[in-house]
């Protein structure tokens, strides 16, 4: 059986990241083989891609178009990068993949997404998401404090109002409410350490039944 896809999903400062990489370490430690990515932004074209998304200046930009961009990025991610890595027995650790278009573009935007069903068939399906998951009053102030002590600006999408990041985390809700299978939501303001093993306990074992 080929390695699968595990993804990690969540509105901005959830933490996503910072477990996707603590699971990387366990994974290293263990000698298996596995490749981190992310979207948008994994591919040269899709960090070019990324910066159109994310720069403050392209504030005009349509609903429609940002989604187009998103599925322009996947698709050339999972055609360059995550396809070849399954197929070289590498499990594929991703922050971020379709699901996050779902929330942010379906949930926050309100796009009608039925058009993309065709498109979506041909995408890899994770194995287990990890939505981890804090209230978007939290996100925006792990959002400003990270973004003073670094010196940095807001993204486009991190400008957005709490309204949109609202949506976006019940549009999360949803989805993990009609794939339980696969979902697992994660309280994102527990432990980081009490995180890492509650992933490690869930994922281990299905990685052993593979």
């Amino acid at each position: 059986m080929r390695p699968p896809l595990i993804t990690f999903e969540g509105i901005d400062g959830s933490g996503k990241t910072t477990q996707m990489g603590r699971l990387s370490e366990r994974l290293k430690a263990l000698g298996r083989p596995f490749m981190t990515t992310r979207e948008p932004g994994a591919t040269d074209i899709g960090r070019q891609i990324r910066q159109i998304l994310l720069d403050p200046k392209n504030r005009a930009m349509r609903p429609d178009v940002e989604l187009l961009l998103y599925m322009a990025d996947r698709i050339q991610h999972l055609e360059e990068q995550i396809r070849p890595a399954l197929e070289k027995g590498q499990l594929v650790l991703c922050d971020r993949y379709h699901d996050a278009t779902l929330a942010y573009q379906g949930g926050g935007r309100g796009l009608d997404l039925g058009w993309l069903k065709p498109l979506e068939a041909k995408l890899v399906k994770p194995l287990r998401t990890y939505f981890i998951r804090i209230d978007p009053e939290e996100s925006r102030s792990r959002l400003d404090r990270r973004n003073r002590d670094q010196g940095m600006d807001n993204c486009r999408l991190e400008e957005e109002d709490l309204a949109f990041f609202r949506a976006v985390d019940r549009g999360y809700q949803q989805l993990a409410l009609a794939e339980p299978k696969r979902f697992c939501i994660i309280d994102g303001l527990g432990e980081l350490e009490a995180i890492e093993c509650l992933i490690w306990n869930d994922l281990e074992p299905r990685l052993e039944a593979l």
